[in-house]
């Protein structure tokens, strides 16, 4: 018996080495249909015999969906070749395994799944196809070559045709299997696009590259027609715009409006946009620059130039109540608040006085010139007033006439401004109006509903000047500014006026014509003028926080009109503004075996990030840096600066056809999922319909039970023997 116990156990053992199994359940498969360009005919006629038991069918291509049967024909998923999204559907439908029909020439980068997959490779179909290629960065005026690629698979008699800056160029050549190229060169002066087209036997392919200089720059343009024309006509991203909203989505603001006519948050935006590597140029329309009173505003240290004060001044003096009335919704506080704008608006030759009237007129101060201390001793003197009384105002007008004529100024002005019903209005106030006119002209304010408007009015009338209602407080401050506008207002000079030029890479080869208007104004000490007439400053520009800064004091709508490189000009000092430290740029180009990642900036020790993996930048001049990544790198890539992700961008993808061992690539897929690469078709019907059980670990246990019980078995036997 122990004989045959030994034997049996042999076998089992034998037939354990042997791995028999057991159908117990069905397959569930899922077959991926390429139906890509480069593969949909050859997977096409394969189709009807790729039809499994039970099996679910998904086509891809650039997108993805399920079809009923493998015969099913999609031609509306793309013209690329995304693996991934179809392993995804395929995974929805919880497969035990998958079966991929394709030629291999995927676009992106596979990720693992832990199902097996079985590969049927099916070779593209015969092309011939081109591309462009153009040089990474290039900049404006270089000569530059863009390369036409061929990428063929058979060798075939072809036709390229070139169209672009330089002309259209035709080539009949003898294509051979591989790759070729021929370059096609031309000055890149502003955007531009270059087509190809190839034809052949089999079949026409067509391409097309839009380029720009790297260095294109997107301009917000506030208030300056002009001046947007000719960015336009040079290839700029130009927005016009009636504001400055957040976020600044520029490189350069270009403002020819008045500083009132922006909000303080809008004036902090800008100022923000300074420190943080933006760049803004100021022109000089007729509410720009210093017509719009840049010079007192919060940016005012930032402007690279300065106004040229002319002799003679203006005397003005404001006579302002404060009575009880004022005190009722803060009428006394906003009357401050513009006495104040116009102060800071007064030239240091202008006379500045302020007499206030309740009961009784006193001085609050005399005229003085606005210098500097001038102007600080009286926003000081203006802070201190308290309202409370009646409302007397002939005494106080009186005051004012009395001071004004003591004055050495070109032009005189009286400002009276009440809220309410003045008690001492008498004929001679209106006589004293009139025998002080047109060399002191009397201006009336209005303020609010209860307001003796009849009486200001004829008052305004009598002084040879203007009378303006103002309904709430609130409209005070902005009254105040326009009115010193006005009175204070610069005016450009009109004339012939010759330009010099200094070198400077924004003037290089420019010899501009006399200008029509200037703008009296001078560079501040840290600015650098470039283009002058005299003594004046027509060009300055400087840096600014991070950012730099430019002022032109002329206005483009009135000078240079039939100057042809003024729009070349313009664009030369938008280059230079863009082109700052703070404001990076990265580019990616693929070429025939690698991906070159181009960047531009301020950086110490920038690398780049893909697919998890880091590759450190390369100096490669002043702010250049260069990164290379392998051919089949694909996705999106992030510029880190001390791990800081600082810039991102796409890679360019691989394209649809191409020199690739497909089969290949298939064969890696397979084996590093668990499945095969299968060489035939009629291999797909030899794939088991059903999952196995094996039993070979059954048999195995079964083979070391029997042992067992053979050793105990023969153990007793040894025992009886005795």
């Amino acid at each position: 018996m122990l004989f045959w116990l030994r034997g049996l156990i042999i076998v089992l053992l034998l037939l354990a080495v042997w791995g028999p199994s057991l159908p117990v359940q069905p397959v569930r498969t899922v077959v991926l249909l390429d139906q890509s360009p480069s593969a949909r005919e050859a997977v096409w006629q394969v189709a009807p015999q790729v039809s499994l038991p039970g099996a679910a069918y998904v086509a891809f291509a650039s997108g993805v969906a399920q079809v009923a049967s493998p015969t099913a024909r999609r031609l509306d998923l793309g013209e690329g070749t995304q693996l991934n999204p179809a392993l995804q559907k395929a995974q929805e439908l919880h497969p035990d395994r998958i079966v991929l029909v394709s030629d291999g020439l995927f676009q992106d980068r596979i990720l693992p799944i832990g199902i097996p997959i079985y590969t049927l490779y099916q070779p593209p179909s015969p092309n011939l196809s081109v591309s462009l290629v153009a040089p990474a960065l290039p900049g404006k005026g270089e000569t530059i070559e863009v390369r036409a690629v061929l990428e063929s698979t058979t060798r075939v008699q072809a036709r390229l045709i070139l169209d672009g800056p330089a002309g259209r160029v035709e080539r009949e050549l003898q294509i051979s299997p591989g790759r070729s190229s021929l370059g096609y060169r031309f000055r890149l002066d502003g955007p531009s696009q270059v087509s190809a087209r190839v034809e052949s036997p089999l079949g026409s392919h067509q391409t097309r590259l839009d380029l720009s200089p790297a260095d294109t720059t997107r301009v917000w343009v506030v208030g300056d027609t002009a001046l947007a024309r000719y960015l336009v006509a040079q290839g700029f991203a130009v927005e016009e715009r009636r504001d400055i909203s957040l976020p600044i989505q520029a490189e350069v603001v270009a403002l020819g409006v008045g500083a009132g006519d922006l909000s303080a948050a809008e004036l902090d935006a800008l100022q923000s946009f300074l420190n943080q590597g933006g760049s803004l140029l100021w022109t000089a329309t007729p509410r720009g620059l210093f017509f719009g009173g840049w010079e007192r505003s919060s940016l005012a240290d930032s402007l690279p130039v300065e106004p040229v004060e002319e002799p003679g001044g203006v005397g003005i003096v404001l006579v302002l109540d404060v009575s009880g009335s004022m005190l009722e919704g803060d009428k006394i506080g906003m009357a401050v608040v513009g006495s104040v704008e116009l102060i800071r608006s007064a030239r240091p030759q202008d006379y500045v006085g302020v007499v206030i009237f309740s009961d009784r007129a006193r001085w609050l101060f005399r005229p003085r010139p606005m210098t500097e201390q001038g102007r600080k001793e009286a926003e000081s003197l203006l802070l201190s007033i308290r309202a409370g009384g009646g409302t007397y105002i002939s005494q106080a007008y009186g005051m004012a006439l009395d001071a004004l004529e003591e004055i050495p100024a070109d032009s005189k002005k009286v400002i009276a401004m009440t809220d309410g019903i003045a008690a001492d209005i008498t004929p001679a106030i209106f006589e004293r109006a009139r025998d002080a006119a047109p060399e002191i002209k009397t201006s009336s304010v209005a303020l609010g509903a209860d307001a003796d408007q009849g009486f200001l009015r004829d008052l305004a009338q009598a002084g040879s000047g203007s009378f303006w209602s103002v309904p709430r407080p609130s409209d005070l401050p902005r009254f105040f500014l326009e009115e010193a506008q006005r009175t204070f207002r610069r005016e450009a000079l009109e004339g012939r006026f010759p330009v010099s030029v200094r070198p400077h890479p924004i003037t290089r080869d420019s010899s501009p014509p006399a200008l029509q208007v200037i703008l009296p104004t001078r560079s501040r000490p840290w600015a650098q003028t470039l283009l002058s007439s005299g003594e004046l400053s027509v060009l300055a520009v400087g840096e600014s926080g991070r950012g730099r800064v430019a002022a032109l004091a002329t206005d483009l709508s009135r000078s240079w009109q039939d100057w042809r490189e003024a729009p070349g000009l313009m664009a030369e000092l938008l280059r230079w503004l863009s082109r700052t430290p703070a404001r990076p740029r990265v580019q990616a180009v693929r070429e025939q075996d690698q991906v070159r990642v181009l960047l531009e900036g301020q950086f110490e020790r920038p690398s780049l990030r893909v697919g998890g993996r880091e590759e450190r930048f390369a100096p490669t001049g002043p702010l250049r840096f260069e990164a290379r990544l392998s051919r089949e790198a694909v996705g999106q890539a992030v510029v880190l600066e001390n791990d800081l992700a600082l810039l991102r961008l796409e890679l360019p993808t691989l394209p649809e056809w191409r020199l690739e061992d497909g089969q290949a690539v298939l064969r890696r897929l397979s084996e590093a999922s668990g499945g095969r690469l299968l060489q035939d078709v009629s291999e797909l019907q030899g794939l088991s319909d059903f999952k196995a059980y094996s039993l070979q670990l059954p048999l195995i246990a079964l083979a070391i039970g029997l042992f067992l019980l053979e050793r105990l078995l023969e153990r007793r036997r040894g025992i009886g023997m005795r």
